[in-house]
């Protein structure tokens, strides 16, 4: 029996089928990237909050500061030993009762965890530096090298005292610390955020230079500090966030208001600067940042958008820039910079939900305080402030004399830059519903690669001048996405998914994408034809000769109706050079062949109707198996083809003719014949007139009622107004 999908309806497939029958792929949406994917990874789980973090990448260990503790950490993830640094009063805790000082009525129960530091001489003074928010932030230093280290004091008792306390160096409020290596000693550039009850007993100062004894037991000061004023302890507060160092400086960066006699001031960023070489407090300068966004007039108008100060730093990051961004940002490629990452920061120093980052080179940071310096040093008519009052008594610049070597007498106090240092959002104010908290910046290759941590938990990964990606390789789903990845994140194409190389179990392409095929058409195709092929899919361009469309199509002719060339052309290009396997037809990975082009044999089966008029203009059907394979058909009756939905010819007289299909070159026959019979003549027309109304029935009497248009009903039209 004849199954409907075996059948073909001549004049039916005519309309629905081009002239040739060639076919079109399905469009392919694109594939945009998977942000959702979740990844495992080792972990350490704390009791507390992490407060700070050191990593000694020589001896692949990291360490954690947390409440009332400090502990060793694998890098597998293990923990390899604990100090107990709280609570106070507890038999657990290993500093509480080592370095014998006065108990402090005030003292929280807990220790946070303010300063943890690496020595930078590591591998002749292996110490980890500790201070706590507790007993006068004093500090301790464990020894790393041993496999059980113990907390050792920086304390002494008769050196310091309620008034006097050189060893109390980190204050409960917030403390940040720069060791650096100078002349064989280890400088500690310590800035903290002090009040009146943190600076009167066993006080603490704002900004100071500290150097370890080499009895290994307390703090030398080295310079002359800073320390807020007696009079605006309490009402202005300076929040340090961040400090670093160069080769040639130290710097701090915190956050304040512009007017240290105003509650309600607007906040400022600002940059601080200590020589390395020089130690003294005179020379200190500090300078604003800012980070803006400033939109071209022409956008502003349109998007309703106006320029934005972004005051407020919430984390920073020092490091150096890829050639990617330092040509986007006009600076020599590996140039140190300071990364920032700013929001929108209230009166009430609240940050907002609008989030921006700035990368400020610390060339031309240095520079812009050289030059402010030395222009507020000349002559002028303006009177300018030196600022930094809450320091200081506030006083203007005043010009000596004529003499250099007097004016040089200017710079010898610290200084605040009037003129702010700014640069330009690098996400071009499209973080407006985001609030940063945290930023690491690398260079890998030429590119650099931010990561960035968000109020509401999550982690952000941007290649700068690049789209977002996120972390790892699953969340790209094409070919073409993965191996177009920064080559930093090592992702390659494995069996139609993006992964990194130990990941595949099978091939694993770095350098090129296979062919992969999604759909072909004709499913069948008949036996002895040479029918051609289409493939869809993409990146035949990287395996296949011409011709190839747009390397999404390609088009190949499989001759003499054997099935086994395409089938082992298919195997070529999907198994045998590439090993890519399809994604909906042929190969897989565990099942082989899973739909493959049929050879079959078509046949004509019936002829409907077999016989019409000479003048031709008959409706021929055709019925059979397999006619619907191939891609190209054609219908002959005798020599000559039938018209778009398979009319009859016009003959040149009476007589049976053999009615053929040609697919793909291949001819289909028939034992059954079409019949020209004579063309039929109308002998009759009865009635002859009718009464003005519709429904009127005529016959047509003919001869050749073979031709079986004799009785033919039709219905009368309308008569006009003249017709009786």
């Amino acid at each position: 029996m004849v199954t409907l999908t075996a059948l073909l309806t001549v004049w039916i497939w005519m309309q629905l089928q081009t002239a040739t029958g060639q076919g079109t792929c399905p469009s392919t949406p694109r594939m945009q990237g998977d942000f959702t994917v979740e990844y495992s990874f080792p972990y350490f789980q704390t009791h507390k909050p992490i407060q700070n973090i050191a990593v000694n990448l020589e001896d692949e260990q990291f360490y954690i500061g947390c409440q009332n503790a400090v502990v060793g950490i694998s890098i597998y993830m293990n923990k390899t030993w604990e100090v107990k640094t709280g609570p106070i009063g507890s038999p657990d805790c290993d500093t509480c009762e080592l370095c014998n000082i006065e108990a402090d009525p005030e003292d929280p129960v807990d220790t946070d965890n303010k300063v943890l530091l690496l020595d930078p001489a590591g591998n002749f003074l292996p110490y980890l530096y500790i201070c706590g928010s507790t007993q006068y932030g004093i500090c301790y230093f464990i020894d790393i090298s041993s496999e059980m280290p113990k907390p050792n004091c920086l304390y002494r008792n008769k050196r310091n005292s309620p008034t006097y306390c050189p060893d109390c160096l980190a204050s409960p409020l917030g403390t940040k610390v720069t060791i650096v290596e100078h002349a064989r000693t280890s400088l500690f550039f310590v800035a903290a955020s002090v009040s009146d009850t943190v600076t009167q007993r066993y006080p603490r100062r704002s900004l100071s230079v500290l150097r370890p004894l080499s009895t290994e037991d307390g703090f030398h000061i080295v310079t002359n500090n800073l320390t807020v004023l007696p009079g605006l302890r309490d009402s202005y507060s300076i929040d340090y966030i961040y400090s670093f160092s160069t080769k040639d400086f130290v710097y701090f960066i915190s956050l304040q208001r512009e007017n240290p006699f105003k509650n309600n001031s607007a906040f400022q960023t600002r940059l601080g600067r200590l020589p390395i070489l020089i130690t003294e407090m005179w020379m200190y300068r500090e300078i604003i940042l800012e980070c803006r966004y400033n939109p071209k007039r022409r956008r502003r108008r349109s998007e309703n958008k106006r320029e934005t100060v972004y005051n407020g730093l919430q984390a920073a990051h020092f490091g150096q820039v890829g050639k990617d961004l330092a040509n986007g940002l006009s600076v020599t490629e590996g140039e140190d910079i300071l990364y920032g990452v700013f929001a929108v920061v209230n009166a009430k120093g609240q940050p907002q939900k609008n989030s921006a980052l700035c990368a400020f080179p610390l060339t031309k940071v240095n520079n812009a305080i050289d030059d402010g310096v030395e222009a507020c040093c000349k002559s002028g008519t303006e009177q300018l402030s030196r600022g930094l009052c809450h320091f200081q008594p506030c006083e203007n610049f005043v010009l000596l004399s004529q003499n250099s070597d007097e004016n040089d007498r200017c710079t010898e106090k610290p200084t605040l830059v009037s003129k702010p240092y700014h640069r330009l959002d690098l996400f071009n104010n499209n973080m407006r519903d985001i609030l940063f908290t945290s930023v690491l910046v690398t260079t890998i290759e030429s590119h650099t690669v931010g990561h960035f941590g968000t109020s509401d938990g999550r982690i952000i990964q941007v290649t700068t001048w690049v789209p977002t990606t996120g972390p790892g390789c699953k969340p790209f789903k094409t070919c073409p996405s993965c191996l177009n990845a920064p080559s930093f994140m090592d992702c390659g194409w494995c069996s139609g998914i993006c992964s990194k190389e130990p990941e595949c179990g099978t091939q694993w392409y770095k350098k090129s994408c296979g062919p992969v095929i999604t759909e072909f058409f004709p499913k069948t195709a008949p036996a002895g034809g040479e029918t051609e092929v289409t493939l869809c899919g993409s990146e035949f361009q990287s395996a296949l000769r011409p011709p190839v469309i747009d390397g999404k199509t390609h088009i190949v002719t499989v001759g003499s109706g054997t099935v086994h060339h395409l089938f082992h052309f298919l195997n070529y290009i999907t198994r045998s050079v590439f090993n890519i396997y399809s994604l909906n037809y042929f190969y897989n990975a565990s099942d082989g062949c899973t739909s493959t082009m049929s050879n079959q044999e078509p046949s004509i089966t019936e002829i409907n109707p077999d016989y019409g008029p000479m003048f031709g203009g008959t409706a021929v059907t055709l019925t059979g198996r397999y006619l619907n394979s191939g891609v190209k058909r054609e219908v002959f009756i005798g020599d000559k083809k039938c018209s778009i939905i398979c009319h009859t010819e016009a003959a040149e007289g009476v007589g049976s003719l053999p009615v053929k299909v040609v697919i793909d070159g291949l001819q289909v026959t028939s034992t059954k014949m079409f019949s020209y019979n004579n063309n039929p003549v109308i002998t009759a027309v009865f009635p002859n007139c009718s009464f003005q109304r519709y429904g009127t029935k005529l016959v047509l009497l003919t001869r050749l009622i073979t031709n079986k248009i004799s009785g033919v009903t039709l219905r009368k039209m309308p008569p006009s107004s003249s017709s009786k």
